[in-house]
């Protein structure tokens, strides 16, 4: 199929950058909600809480996202899933100072992978606030062919880094809840168990790929106060199902670039991550 049409299709939304909202996004991540007022800087990736899907529920289709054919393309594969990006960190965006988001198709690709037929699209969101540009981001999404019945996505790939610090935990119900009530991502792969298993055929719902960075990106900026990171290139190579302890790692490979990891039980990779940082008192 041709979709040259699509790429540079554009959407635009405005967010009101609601203090109430980045409460609710601190209480998710265990910090103190209430420290949060008028004015205070967004944390990394927590804009992802903000313009969300505007749908109305006509519009939904089975798997709980929008119908394709408006904005995105009309892609004939149905499964989708979110591959990975790239996110420069510009300037932080504020909260109660309201934003504008515009995102752009920027490439749609066919391939042929192991699992079968795979369509890669490409998105650019550039978010604004006072005429500066705060967040430019980059965003794969990909659609599969169903998988044969018994199938599911597994991690394959071993550990490829030796790591300077490791950090266990384990999401629960109750965060992938949380987390996508905030982003109100209806995608049933995180919520319908019948769903899951009868239909899609994974084991148990499966934890959001931006959450997981998210994680990755909290447990890095723990470890080294004072770092600033700018922009981060991140991918998820394999799922992480409800129920799984997972481990996020780092390892510094020089002055102002680290490389980070989340691995399952088994210590295959789920996601990969390329950071580069400077210190605060740099800027």
């Amino acid at each position: 199929m041709n979709y040259d049409e699509w790429i540079g299709n554009t959407e635009t939304r405005s967010d009101s950058m609601a203090v109430e909202q980045l409460q609710r996004f601190e209480a998710l991540m265990s910090r103190e909600p209430h420290s949060i007022t008028q004015g205070t800087p967004l944390p990394m990736c927590s804009h992802w809480c903000y313009f969300t899907p505007l749908e109305p529920h006509t519009n939904i289709a089975i798997d709980g996202h929008t119908l394709k054919g408006n904005f995105l393309p009309r892609v004939e594969l149905p499964r989708r899933m979110w591959a990975g990006g790239h996110i420069k960190f510009k300037k932080p965006l504020v909260a109660g100072v309201p934003a504008d988001k515009k995102s752009t198709i920027t490439d749609v690709k066919e391939k042929e992978g192991s699992s079968g037929k795979l369509c890669f699209v490409t998105l650019r969101h550039q978010i604004s606030s006072k005429g500066a540009l705060n967040i430019d981001e980059e965003q794969e999404i990909v659609y599969q062919e169903e998988s044969e019945e018994g199938a599911h996505p597994i991690r394959s790939k071993p550990l490829d880094i030796d790591p300077d610090w490791k950090k266990s935990t384990k999401p629960d119900s109750v965060q992938l809840f949380r987390f996508s009530a905030l982003t109100f991502n209806s995608h049933r792969i995180h919520y319908d168990l019948d769903y899951v298993q009868k239909v899609v055929g994974y084991p148990n719902l499966l934890i959001q790929a931006p959450y997981l960075l998210i994680l990755l990106l909290d447990a890095f900026k723990n470890k080294d106060d004072g770092r600033v990171i700018e922009d981060v290139n991140y991918r998820a190579v394999g799922p992480v199902y409800l129920g799984e302890q997972i481990t996020i790692s780092g390892k510094g490979v020089d002055n102002h670039t680290s490389e980070l990891r989340i691995t399952g039980p088994e210590g295959n990779l789920a996601m990969t991550a390329t950071v580069n940082w400077t210190y605060s008192w740099d800027n």
